[in-house]
């Protein structure tokens, strides 16, 4: 089966959101690829047979013996990723700060907001709207921690904003990452409040009650009585309270002052927890002689798993970005990438791999793959601060530059155990296994047109990692390089 381009967009999305309802009948759209690559020689480092692991494509009465494995050098080359969808997600990212190697990053979040009642009346018993006075609007935005560190990069300052979406948010349309709507001008968080150092290790504390730590911004109050307002009669409802405020954009400005984009990070936070949210405090003053000084009321307005929201995410490699990578990306130079090649989430790099003569190996009789598997060997560069993926995503290409899910990949999806794609810290690496892919070209029933490798959650994360290239540190150091080693069997 052959996925378009918009297919496996949607696909990745699933997965990332861990659901495998895979979506059929979507529109095509061609890829572009933004380099040439060019053909490496291959040579053969022939070891000692590793026995009959992985051996699942013949039976074992035709497998007379392990020839041995062969390495095999691989072309490849850092591309721009194409959009990533990122609607619906459950993680919001903000931030921005600037990668030593990637150049500048900044992710913004775009959400609806939700009443959390029915027609909400703000005012007590026997009171009114002219009553009602606000004590304060605080946007929460809660940290996710499920996923690690919540924060990519570090964690110094930075400069919050929040504008109020011009255009209405869809939840049943899909949105992607270089997407961006129109908003008001004006920043609703009140001034003096927009610089904050974000602290994901001490918990949020509201009246004397602990909540899981956040990000907590103070609005203006003029949406509060705005609120008010469309609430006289019968309350308010959810189609008013949305024609009082479409959506919000959070976002943060990187030329602010106090801020060091060399000292800043991606912050992720749980949408769907109900202490993402916006708190709503004030009184009503409508006094009698038993209660001269009314308590202070509250509403939440909750940020949903129903309601459209998307992340935006933005990168200027040549800002800061490493030469190497600038020429892959940026300037689409035709030179292969023999030393480093990069991969990066939230729409930012991919890789193109190429295995110039795999297609030779139909020449030779009586041979069946036992085992085959890409190693992507992380470079030394990678790591510190900026922790490379937990997983990159392998796919194969049609002769229209088209990507499709290899056998491996569909054998199990859920759990990646046949194809694989974790990191391995132990060994600072990634590796796939391809074994049966490798033996549907040399059998004719696959052509070969090559591989693209993306990271895996790409829409809510900011990971990045740096590889080595098929000649790092030296082509004569194979153990250091990406290849393919294929482990050979005589039938």
């Amino acid at each position: 089966m052959i996925f378009t381009t918009e297919y496996l967009k949607k696909t990745l999305f699933s997965l990332n959101r861990l659901k495998y309802d895979y979506m059929l009948n979507l529109d095509k759209r061609p890829r572009k690829w933004a380099a040439i690559f060019f053909l490496f020689a291959v040579f053969t480092a022939c070891e000692k047979p590793e026995g009959s692991v992985g051996i699942d494509l013949q039976p074992d009465d035709d497998l007379l013996n392990v020839s041995g494995i062969d390495t095999f050098t691989v072309t490849a080359i850092s591309l721009p990723e194409d959009s990533v969808r990122t609607d619906g997600v459950t993680a919001g990212m903000v931030g921005a700060y600037m990668d030593p190697i990637f150049g500048y990053s900044k992710a913004s979040h775009y959400t609806e907001i939700r009443l959390t009642s029915s027609n909400p009346v703000f005012f007590t018993e026997g009171s009114s709207l002219e009553n009602l006075v606000v004590d304060s609007l605080i946007l929460n935005l809660a940290f996710e921690l499920g996923q690690g560190v919540p924060i990519y990069g570090s964690s110094g300052a930075q400069f919050f904003q929040v504008f109020e979406v011009d255009d209405s948010l869809d939840v049943t349309e899909p949105y992607y990452s270089s997407q961006s709507l129109s908003v008001l001008e004006n920043d609703l968080v009140l001034e003096g409040n927009n610089l904050v150092t974000p602290n994901y290790r001490d918990s949020s504390i509201v009246d004397n009650v602990a909540f899981r730590p956040s990000i907590r911004l103070p609005l203006n109050e003029d949406l509060a009585q705005r609120i008010f307002d469309a609430s006289a009669g019968d309350g308010l409802s959810a189609t008013e309270f949305l024609d009082v405020i479409k959506g919000l954009k959070v976002t943060v400005d990187e030329n602010a002052g106090g801020v060091n984009l060399s000292n800043t990070g991606i912050i992720s936070f749980n949408s769907f927890l109900g202490t993402s949210r916006m708190e709503l405090y004030y009184r009503d003053t409508l006094t009698t002689e038993d209660d001269p000084d009314p308590d202070t009321l509250f509403y939440d307005f909750e940020i949903r798993s129903n309601t459209g929201k998307f992340n935006s995410f933005e990168h200027d490699f040549v800002r800061g970005g490493d030469p190497s990578l600038i020429r892959q990306v940026v300037s689409g130079s035709d030179e292969p990438a023999k030393q480093m090649l990069f991969a990066q989430s939230s729409g930012g790099v991919k890789l193109r791999v190429d295995l110039p003569y795999i297609e030779r190996l139909r020449e030779v009789e009586g041979v069946a793959v036992a085992k085959a598997q890409l190693i992507l060997p992380v470079n030394s560069k990678s790591g510190g601060r900026y922790p490379p993926p937990e997983r990159l995503l392998l796919f194969g290409l049609d002769e229209n530059g088209d990507a499709f899910l290899l056998d491996e990949f569909l054998q199990d999806a859920q759990n990646f155990t046949v194809i694989d794609g974790a990191f391995d810290q132990g060994n600072d690496r990634y590796r796939f296994f391809i074994t049966r892919f490798i033996q549907q070209v040399l059998t004719r029933e696959k052509e070969f047109h090559g591989l693209e490798i993306v990271v895996q959650r790409a829409s809510t994360t900011a990971n990045r990692v740096i590889l080595n290239g098929a000649e790092y540190p030296n082509s004569e150091n194979p153990e250091e390089n990406l290849r393919l080693e294929i482990l050979f069997t005589n039938f």
